[in-house]
């Protein structure tokens, strides 16, 4: 019975840390990645897989435009 138990919180740890490495990035946004505190790229929109543990998302960065009304 605790072999069950071990194996079942193994499991669920296994799937929090799948899920948390998928990113989904929303429209005028960009996510800055670093890989190992290095700059690697920008994430645009869309899907987005990280590494868990090596790769981090160090600053999300609001892309949209505004209009600039003159005069």
């Amino acid at each position: 019975m605790p072999e069950i138990i071990s194996v079942v919180i193994l499991l669920l740890v296994v799937i929090f840390i799948l899920v948390r490495c998928i990113r989904i990035v929303q429209q005028a946004k960009a996510y800055v990645i670093e890989f190992l505190g290095a700059y690697k790229t920008t994430w645009n929109v869309g899907l987005h897989f990280k590494i868990p543990f090596v790769e981090k998302v160090t600053k999300v960065v609001t892309v949209s435009y505004t209009h600039l009304t003159l005069p």
